[in-house]
Parts: C-alpha cells; structure tokens; sequence
C-alpha cells in the first residue's frame, strides 16, 4: 500500500512538472483600457504593426528574462515566450486590422485606405495557448497537447494632418488555466484583440 501511494505521487509529480515546463510566463495582467482619442471629423484608416520586440521574437527568445518560465531549454519557444513564426503573428495583426475595421464601421465611422486620418496600432505583446508550428518545430517535446494561458497587449494613437488626436492602450491575458485545455493556438489573444476593438471603437463614439 505504501509502495502505491508513493508511486502515485511521483506520478502527480511528474505531471505537474510537464505541465510547468508547457505553462509560458505571462506579463502582468492588465485588463485596465486608457483612451485620449479624439473623434475624428472625417473618414479613417486602420494601420496595424508589431512592436519591435513582439516583431523580434518571432525567430528568436525573448531577450527578457522575466518572460521566461524557469525553462533551461533555448529552443522551447512555448515556455521562454519566443520562436512564434511570422506567420502566426501575421495572423494577429490582420485579425486586429479586420476587428477593428468592422467595429469602426458598426459605430457610424467610414473606413477608406486613402485616408489621412490614420489609426496606428501596434500589437506590443502577444502569449498563445498552444505552441505554434514554429515552436514545435524547434522543440519535439511540444505538440497541440501542450497548453498554457495566453493574451495580448496594444498600443496605439490616431493622427491627422494637423498632429496626433491621442493615444489608445489595453493589455489583457487570461488567469485561470482551466480553460485553455480547451483553447486553440491564439484564443486568449483574439479574446484580448476583440475586447480591444471593441472598447475603441466605443471610446471614438
């Protein structure tokens, strides 16, 4: 019987350690959204970049240490918050592009890539829930088994001819692990990409 019970935690052990190693740190959670942004008086222009370290960490770590989650491992992407493959953060800044395109126009605003009032927005941090291609391919440890809480931060500011007519920030990332066992790759960041959008759009009305 003791033979069991010390076999069983050993096993618990093991698991809760393999599921550290897959859990990425994640930033401080700031859901807090701050907004100067002045009504624009004419049609708009929604411009969507990476900020440069997000920009950086798509073929590399995260020359940060607080971004890493005591993993001793320089390819494991998933937990030291870097590798994430420019395809895949290319699919966040067009789904910013399409959201907050989308809400703009529900709010009574016109969108036109012409215009000179411009909308700049810059994704500055973003955690998945699941190793991208990217990760798993420089770690073979990792798979779409392996999951972890995610979100995403932005930055942003609205100018015209005349200057800039304020600045925009929002920061969200999800607390709880239960239910990113449920998750897709980017379900946190599209979550915060959406919430993002969304409080914008109502911030310009």
């Amino acid at each position: 019987m003791n033979k069991f019970i010390k076999s069983t935690l050993v096993i618990a052990a093991i698991g809760a350690g393999a599921l550290a190693v897959t859990s990425p740190a994640i930033a401080e959670n700031s859901s807090h959204f701050t907004s100067t942004l002045q009504a624009p008086s004419s049609n708009l222009r929604v411009n969507v970049t990476l900020g440069e370290d997000l920009a950086f960490r798509a073929d590399n770590l995260s020359t940060k240490l607080s971004d890493r989650n005591n993993s001793r491992s320089l390819n494991n992407g998933f937990s030291n918050n870097g590798y994430f493959g420019q395809r895949d953060l290319d699919k966040l800044t067009k789904r910013l592009k399409k959201k907050m395109e989308a809400r703009l126009v529900k709010s009574g605003f016109a969108i036109d890539d012409d215009a000179t009032t411009v909308l700049n927005l810059v994704i500055t941090d973003a955690r998945p829930n699941r190793p991208t291609f990217k990760q798993m391919s420089k770690k073979s440890s990792l798979s779409m088994h392996s999951f972890g809480i995610g979100g995403a931060k932005f930055e942003g500011t609205l100018v015209d001819t005349s200057g800039q007519k304020g600045r925009v920030s929002y920061g969200w990332y999800e607390t709880d692990i239960y239910d990113a066992q449920y998750s897709g790759t980017w379900t946190d960041a599209y979550r915060a990409i959406d919430r993002f959008a969304r409080k914008t759009a109502r911030s310009l009305k």
